[in-house]
């Protein structure tokens, strides 16, 4: 049986009354049963589409920044690609390097590592990719209902579309239809941050002499560029205050960079290091995670 085919008769239980098992018995499942069950459940409104609840999107909600922070929590890179039969080798992240991958905050790390995580994320991946129109409509109304929520408390909705991807055009697309909220973003693509779409985006900087590179040149023409610096997270440690000459503005203070960067000019959004200690170490290695001085 097919993915498609599994969600669908799925989804028909669901109509006819079928029990809806809860995360816990879908962390005991084999993984294809984990992630349909998901998907059917999203898909007829048993389960919401995007994340209230992240550690990165959390430390943004307050009066003092003025906004409530939500986003969507895709399937990263190849995470979902055994699970998509028409696409073989499906990414999600473009852009992405081995090392990224590795130490990928949206999937790899903290929370994201959980078996539960994963399962939502592809199952909201799943959901998307065969019934984009049911998606798109469960997003678009979870979206206006934060954005009415925020106004209740006299605050704004920002919402990052890719916590864990690169889907840079359906960012695009939705911020267009919620013409109200703030939309922000990473990318690795650099048409992507050239694009005129009303989302407020940064070059994310990779490993690689060609990636740093292109990060260079993106900050040559007054672009931000996320870099990850050689500081672990847990030790709180500062950041250096430029890079390359670009003023760094600290990305770990809540994930709202726009707030806090330059009005005009080329910036830097300094992130440190997380994951293990492993982890790191491969960061560092492969030259995703800079010293001070690149």
């Amino acid at each position: 049986m097919t993915t498609k085919q599994r969600i669908a008769q799925l989804r028909e239980l669901l109509k006819q009354g079928h029990k809806a098992p809860k995360m816990k018995e879908q962390c005991e499942m084999t993984p294809f049963d984990a992630v349909t069950w998901q998907a059917a459940l999203i898909l007829e409104g048993r389960r919401g589409v995007i994340t209230r609840s992240q550690t990165k999107l959390d430390k943004a909600q307050s009066t003092e920044t003025g906004y409530i922070n939500r986003g969507l929590t895709l399937s990263s890179a190849f995470e979902a690609a055994e699970f998509i039969d028409e696409l073989k080798g499906y990414n999600a992240c473009p852009g992405a390097t081995d090392a990224c991958i590795v130490a990928c905050v949206g999937s790899r790390t903290g929370q994201g590592a959980l078996p539960s995580s994963k399962i939502a994320r592809i199952g909201r991946t799943l959901a998307m990719w065969y019934d984009s129109e049911r998606f798109n409509a469960l997003l678009d109304c979870e979206i206006a209902s934060e954005a009415m929520r925020a106004a209740v408390f006299g605050v704004k909705l920002a919402f990052r579309f890719n916590v864990a991807t690169d889907h840079w055009q359906l960012a695009n697309e939705c911020a267009e239809r919620h013409p109200n909220v703030t939309f922000y973003d990473y990318s690795a693509i650099p048409n992507a941050v050239r694009s005129n779409g009303k989302v407020r985006r940064v070059y994310s900087r990779k490993d690689g002499k060609a990636r740093h590179k292109q990060a260079l040149a993106m900050l040559s023409v007054g672009y931000g560029v996320a870099v990850v610096f050689d500081v672990d997270a847990r030790t709180k440690a500062p950041l250096p205050k430029t890079w390359q000459g670009v003023p760094v503005i600290d990305g770990d203070t809540n994930d709202l960079w726009f707030l806090r960067a330059p009005k005009t000019g080329a910036f830097v959004v300094g992130l440190r290091v997380k994951g293990t200690k492993k982890q790191q170490q491969s960061a560092v290695k492969s030259g995703f995670a800079v010293g001070a001085c690149g």
